[in-house]
This record gives C-alpha cells, sequence and structure tokens, in this order.
C-alpha cells in the first residue's frame, strides 16, 4: 500500500501532487507557533490536503527535525481530522527526536544520520547568506512576516546558530562578506543592480528600493 507523503521542505523533495504534497509552514522566532509563509494559512492547507489524502493515514517529511516541536503540532492538527500519520521521514534528527517518534508512531521514524545527545547545534549554510530563498528564521512584527539570516544586523548568531557571544561580530562580518561577494556576482551576471525588493522573502530592517549590495557595506561598516 502507498503511504502518501506530506513534506514541509520543497528544496530537496520533490512533489507531484499525487503521493508526495507540500505544506508550506515555518517556525515564528521564539515560539513554537507555525504559520504559512503564503496567504493559505497552516490550517486552511491541512483541512484541503486531509481531502485529497487516501486511505487517511500518511508520512511526514522533512529535511532536519531537532526538537521535533513543529512536527508533533502537525501531527495534532492531522489528528483533529481524524487523518493519522504514522511516520516520518528525515534527513537529519537529533537522538531525543528518534527516540519520541519510534516510541509514539506506527512506523517511526527514518533517518539518514542521527545527532549525537549532546550535539551543541545543527546549522544549514543558506542561513548564513542574506537573500538566499528559504533562508533564515520567521520573524512577526506589527508590520507583518520578514526573514532574519542568522547573522547581525538581522538575526542573533547566538541563539540561532550556537555561535559564542563574544564571536557575535566577527562571524556576522564574515557572512555579510561572504554575501556580498554573491551578491556582486550575481549583479555582474544579470548586468543590473540588485534590489532588496526582488529578495523572494522580506528580510527584516531593510528598506525595499536599496541596492542590496551598498545594503551590506553599509551594514559590515557598522560591525
Amino acid at each position: 500500500m502507498n503511504i502518501p507523503i506530506v513534506t514541509l521542505d520543497k528544496i530537496y523533495i520533490t512533489t507531484n501532487e499525487e503521493y508526495i504534497y507540500f505544506l508550506d509552514c515555518t517556525r515564528i522566532n521564539g515560539t513554537n507557533d507555525i504559520i504559512s509563509r503564503k496567504s493559505e494559512s497552516v490550517d486552511s492547507q491541512i483541512i484541503r490536503l486531509s481531502k485529497k489524502l487516501r486511505n487517511k493515514k500518511i508520512l511526514l517529511a522533512d529535511d532536519v527535525v531537532f526538537s521535533g516541536n513543529v512536527l508533533k503540532n502537525i501531527i495534532n492538527k492531522f489528528n483533529k481530522l481524524k487523518i493519522q500519520v504514522v511516520g516520518i521521514i528525515t534527513s537529519i534528527c537529533t537522538e531525543e527526536a528518534y527516540y519520541y517518534f519510534n516510541s509514539t508512531l506506527k512506523y517511526g521514524m527514518k533517518s539518514n544520520y542521527i545527532m549525537i545527545a549532546d550535539v551543541i547545534d545543527q546549522i544549514c549554510e543558506r542561513d548564513f547568506y542574506f537573500g538566499i530563498a528559504g533562508s533564515g528564521i520567521m520573524i512577526s512584527t506589527k508590520n507583518g512576516l520578514y526573514k532574519a539570516p542568522y547573522f547581525k544586523p538581522y538575526g542573533n548568531p547566538y541563539e540561532r546558530a550556537s555561535i559564542p557571544i563574544e564571536y557575535e561580530k566577527y562571524f556576522s562580518k564574515g557572512c555579510l562578506e561572504r554575501s556580498i561577494y554573491l551578491w556582486e556576482e550575481i549583479d555582474r551576471l544579470k548586468k543590473e543592480k540588485s534590489k532588496i525588493l526582488e529578495l523572494p522573502e522580506k528580510i527584516i530592517n531593510t528598506i525595499e528600493n536599496k541596492e542590496i549590495v551598498k545594503t551590506l557595506k553599509k551594514e559590515i561598516k557598522k560591525l
């Protein structure tokens, strides 16, 4: 029997809307609340997906599982609609998440790599570049939702990536330098200056009509 897969990741997993479906959601910084990056809410997506799913049993898929809180939240939402999550597929997970889901789900969790119990953190390189799609953490403000890469002045490298506080400025400067190099090369290839408003997601503390490279160079001088 083919069990449908609902994936939280669209970068590493290709959806086909037949057996593999996409659930757009992300966690808000500092909370366990999950929201959608697009106009359709998480709850609305889950209701829509539940109507499509066969056999009322599904697998969840994600690239990395650390605490597992987001998945637990989603499992509860599907349970309320009588959809049973029977297993989880992931590339990387912690020992804690691995043992928890293997003790609570029918088919448990399948992972390519299990991080040891005392691992400090798990990081993804894309979170340390400015303006990359799917990177950073979601920030909720009175003006709406914004993304924050894991370096200053946008995000907090200590909270998000366990970078020692005494190295935050040095680390953030390196991230800014790499981002400048990346966007200078993009500008060279496209033969025009890229602006903040062209980014796939809004970055916190930026001005839409400003050039990306100039913005980054201005911020690096402040560190």
